[in-house]
């Protein structure tokens, strides 16, 4: 696996490369230390291998970098993504592209051999600090770096901290990842010395810097309270200066107006260097960085930096840093303190940063990322893992059906399937069919609290990459294991897949095709189109999803399709018959439908924030209909009258909507998801207008 040692060596190929550079994910004021990061790196490779082609695919509109060079062409393509990676592909094709370098994880691609493709991660912070994002903007990023990490030929990555936490990812699947550090860009490098402060400075003497987007884990107000603790072993006129993107900056100073603190928004990169050169430190408490890039900043102009001893911010500074627990708003305090007051502290620290300053260039990163190119031009797909399936089945008084349900198991031909049965204690003859089976089959038989139970207890017994369950009623079709296993091995992004269906009678007759459909979270939300014994999950998204809830009696199933989506989970559908679903009196299904209405819309609430008008027509013509001895009669007579109270019920949802921001959200993503599919050009329009304006932003996340 390529390591930091790789670094020094430049690719030793002579023969030149076409690299296309998929710039569609970076947003300048947006995107963060991403934009210096992959344009520095750029710079230094198409300067070091003249030889070789870069295609720099944008949208339309200026480039969010400037690479310069008679080898390097921009390309303007549509503003959709799914448009724009169509158009990129096909330029590819045209012009031999051998290797792709994509700037940031998405959930679309070019389609080019994921093998040939190197996905660039600075970190994977929304897994570390999942609760500084709303529940669909974290489904959407782990979604987008489950397609990187899963089928990304490579990953590059800017330190040791971060290479470290992509290789222990449970989604990783590359052995193909390899350091590309940043550095200083050629512009703070030529800043101007000359540059003034900005005027809004003038009211402090002395001031501490923080230059940082207003994102939670900048951990500003742990810095203000810090700040608050140390104003009075300071000097007269010591404040706080902020630059970056302002938004959010009213809800980030709720609570510190009092304090000398003043946010100068975006400043030209002059006026930072300025603002570095003065400042008692660079205040960067950062709690999670992939680089930190501030901190070769101030080194470069001679300012001490207090910062945190997490993540990689240990590895960039060094000795020449002073460094505490970013969560210590004390021990933060202090550091400020002893930076002002400390006789000889802040020349002992400046005195260790020249060296740290001259270990990041940007040559090293660019060798790194040329040879990964050339490894990517040449690389084979990648040799498919044997997966081991786990099944477990729950069981209770299921004498009638359970041995055709176990014999069904044991007639799949692939032979890696760990199965096991988990009996609620019947009370009929199933001990005794179970053990008619001897060792072919693992069973435990013990008083359970229902259904959920019974699955969650065989999951913690079973050690499978590919778990499911089947209940003791229903059937497995012959070879479907052997198809659940090749669709994974082939879709290595994908976390669960589900097959088609049959329903079938007591006796087992097929009366009827199980209602599946292509996968979308808008369509699960209107209608289960998930045939629970034809579905399969991988035990890395069960392991971040949690087990099925015990809380129901009739949809956890449902339930658990719904939570994965919105955990983040990538969801298939195949077209391949899988199974068939017995339906007789017995079932939940038949035997509960108010129950099951009921269930259907706290889950779609809790899910999803809304309840969709499928369900409310189901729920009305149940009560109308189905719940009373009159129910048939008046079907005949108004079969159309439940339509009425349904659509009443549902347009009430608008009030309780009107009063939650997260519902809000996840309708109005759901509202986008479905437009943008059906209506590309309205899709690029409001994606247009997201970049562009930071309410909008705000209302989706």
């Amino acid at each position: 696996m390529p390591s930091g040692d790789d670094l020094a060596a430049p690719a030793r190929s002579t023969e030149p490369l076409t690299v296309a550079v998929d710039l569609y994910p970076l947003i300048p004021g947006v995107s963060g230390g991403i934009v210096p990061w992959i344009e520095g790196v750029l710079r230094e490779m198409a300067r070091l291998y003249p030889g070789d082609r870069l295609i720099l695919f944008q949208r339309p509109g200026p480039a969010p970098i400037q690479v310069d060079g008679s080898n390097v062409r921009y390309v303007p393509l549509d503003a959709h993504p799914m448009v724009f990676y169509d158009e990129m592909t096909q330029v590819c094709e045209r012009q031999g592209a051998q290797a792709v370098i994509r700037t940031y994880p998405q959930e679309q691609h070019p389609a080019i051999p994921f093998e040939r493709q190197i996905f660039t991660v600075p970190d994977i912070q929304h897994d570390h600090f999942a609760e500084f994002f709303s529940r669909p903007v974290l489904a959407v990023r782990r979604r987008a770096f489950a397609w990187a990490l899963s089928c990304g030929g490579a990953i590059a990555t800017m330190t040791e901290h971060s290479r470290s936490t992509v290789i222990s990812h449970p989604w990783t699947m590359t052995d193909d990842i390899f350091l590309m550090p940043a550095a200083l860009t050629e512009e703070l490098r030529d800043s101007a010395a000359s540059t003034g402060l900005p005027a809004a400075v003038a009211r402090f003497d002395r001031y501490f810097y923080l230059p940082a987007n207003l994102w939670p884990h900048k951990n500003h107000r742990r810095i203000f309270e810090a700040l608050r603790l140390a104003l009075p072993d300071l000097p007269a006129r010591t404040g706080l200066v902020l630059t970056g993107n302002p938004e959010g900056l009213a809800t980030v100073m709720d609570g510190f107006s009092d304090l000398p603190i003043i946010h100068l928004g975006f400043v030209p990169r002059g006026e930072v260097a300025a603002l570095l050169r003065n400042a008692e430190a660079l205040t960067y408490f950062s709690l999670f960085e992939g680089f930190g890039m501030p901190v070769l900043e101030a080194f470069h102009h001679g300012v001490p930096v207090l910062c945190s001893n997490t993540t990689s911010l240990p590895e960039v500074g060094g000795s020449a840093v002073l460094a505490c627990d970013p969560t210590d708003v004390h021990a933060m305090a202090v550091l400020m303190c002893r930076i002002v007051n400390e006789a000889g502290l802040r020349e002992s620290v400046l005195a260790r940063a020249p060296e740290r300053l001259a270990a990041y260039d940007w040559a090293k990163p660019a060798h790194a990322l040329r040879a990964g190119l050339e490894r990517r031009a040449h690389a084979l797909p990648r040799p498919k893992t044997r997966l081991r399936v786990s099944l477990v089945m729950p069981t209770r008084n299921h004498g009638e059906f359970i041995r055709r349900s176990i014999d069904s198991v044991l007639a799949q031909g692939y032979p890696e399937i760990e199965f096991l049965v988990v009996d609620g204690a019947s009370s009929d003859d199933t001990l005794d069919i179970l053990k008619s089976y001897g060792d072919r089959i693992r069973w435990l038989s013990e008083p359970d609290r229902g259904q959920s139970d019974a699955i969650n207890k065989g999951m913690g017994r079973v050690s499978g990459d590919i778990l499911g369950y089947l209940n003791s009623d229903d059937i497995l079709l012959p070879g479907a294991i052997e198809k659940v296993v090749t669709y994974f091995a082939e879709h290595p992004e994908c976390d669960m897949v589900y097959g088609d269906a049959d329903h079938i009678d007591r006796e087992g007759r097929v009366t009827g095709t199980y209602d599946t459909a292509g996968f979308s979270f808008e369509r699960l939300m209107s209608d289960c189109c998930v045939c629970q014994p034809a579905a399969f999950w991988r035990r890395r998204a069960s392991e971040r999803t949690g087990p099925f809830s015990t809380e129901l009696q009739t949809a956890m199933d449902y339930e658990y399709w719904l939570r994965l989506a919105a955990d983040g989970a990538i969801i298939h559908h195949c077209a391949d018959k899988w199974a068939q679903s017995r339906l007789h009196d017995g079932t939940k299904t038949l035997s509960m439908r108010g129950k099951i209405f009921e269930e259907v819309f706290s889950i779609c609430r809790a899910q999803g924030g809304y309840v969709s008008y499928s369900y409310h027509n189901g729920l009305w013509s149940y009560r109308l209909y189905e719940s009373w001895h009159g129910g048939p009669v008046l079907k005949r007579l108004m079969p159309w009258l439940h339509r009425f109270p349904a659509l009443a019920h549902f347009g009430s949802q608008a009030f309780a909507l009107g009063g939650s921001r997260i519902s809000r959200a996840q309708v109005a993503r759901a509202l986008f998801h479905a437009l943008d599919r059906r209506h590309p050009g309205v899709g690029a329009l409001v994606r247009q207008a997201w970049s562009r304006s930071a309410l909008l932003r705000r209302s989706l996340s």
